[in-house]
């Protein structure tokens, strides 16, 4: 039996609302056993070549789940490297480490975990209790803490809510 494709998709939860706020995904998450699970499935033996996972996708760990209608996985020296989920839309939930839930829809999830840069594309909506931000694309770079939005000539939204008791 092939092996399971392993990452930690958990990191593409870890998106901003507002610069200086950074959103921590559960970190307990990524220790976590990875599940996934697909109606169809094309494993390449090849080195370096494509994974592909097609109808209702989905991949589970710890707190974080995604689905979507279609994964492309890709391995370097055996290790997976890059993650692209395309989904009417790709769907990814999270319990934050302060407990509250994080929510993010998108088009499409493309994780490079060489670079540690995750881009929602497509329609993205990122909601949790502190507020809500639509963009047509979001790039946040794991390392540099770095997250841009916008795209195609349109406006990033977004809605703070108040601090309790302000």
């Amino acid at each position: 039996m092939p092996p399971k494709p392993r990452a930690t998709l958990t990191s593409l939860l870890l998106i901003a609302l507002a610069a200086s706020a950074v959103v921590q995904a559960k970190t307990s998450d990524r220790k976590q056993p990875t599940q996934i699970e697909a109606d169809r499935a094309e494993y390449n033996t090849k080195a370096n070549a494509p994974n592909v996972l097609d109808g209702n996708v989905s991949v589970i760990q710890g707190t974080m789940t995604a689905k979507g209608a279609h994964a492309t996985v890709w391995a370097t020296n055996g290790k997976t490297s890059r993650i692209l989920m395309t989904g009417s839309p790709v769907v990814l939930t999270e319990t934050l480490d302060d407990g509250s839930p994080m929510k993010a829809t998108a088009a499409q999830v493309d994780y490079n975990l060489e670079t540690e840069v995750a881009v929602f594309t497509g329609n993205v909506v990122l909601t949790q209790p502190k507020g809500t931000m639509n963009s047509e694309k979001v790039t946040y770079n794991m390392k540099t803490g770095t997250v841009n939005s916008g795209g195609n000539g349109q406006r990033v939204k977004m809605i703070l809510q108040p601090k309790s008791g302000a």
